[in-house]
């Protein structure tokens, strides 16, 4: 099961968050602790993978699960971060994230003359956007 979706710029504010309950609004949490208490983890395990493996790997961080959930991480060259929040029981979303990045993210927001090159505490509110990656991760087997 898929819970949530989270995507940080590349000045480390949560610019969307999507929990998926079925109680919870778009963007509700996007200024919560949750969003930054995530990005501080993230951030921490990337440094230390990177300084515990091969240096020049980039987005050396993938994943890392707890008891009871699993983060899967993506970090695009243009620093903007993706993160899936899932059931311990999967294992590896790499290619969903990188579908939402190349092709709902990049269709709908960097290629939108509209979109702003820096969100400056903005939030995406791309109705297209939003549709589609509900659709795509609704669709997936593993989201339920």
């Amino acid at each position: 099961m898929i819970y949530s979706f989270y995507i940080y710029d590349r000045h480390c504010q949560c610019i969307y968050h999507r929990q998926y309950n079925p109680h919870e609004d778009l963007n509700k949490a996007n200024d919560s602790d949750i969003s930054k208490l995530l990005f501080g983890v993230l951030y921490s395990l990337k440094n230390l993978s990177g300084k515990l493996g091969d240096n020049e790997a980039f987005n050396s961080l993938r994943s890392f699960s707890t008891t009871n959930f699993r983060i899967h991480y993506l970090e695009t060259l243009s620093n903007f971060k993706f993160i899936l929040i899932s059931d311990n029981s999967i294992d590896n979303l790499q290619n969903i994230l990188w579908e939402l990045y190349s092709v709902h993210f990049r269709n709908n927001i960097v290629l939108n003359p509209l979109s702003p090159i820096d969100f400056n505490e903005e939030i995406i509110d791309n109705v297209k956007f939003v549709h589609q990656t509900d659709e795509y991760i609704k669709s997936l087997s593993v989201f339920n």
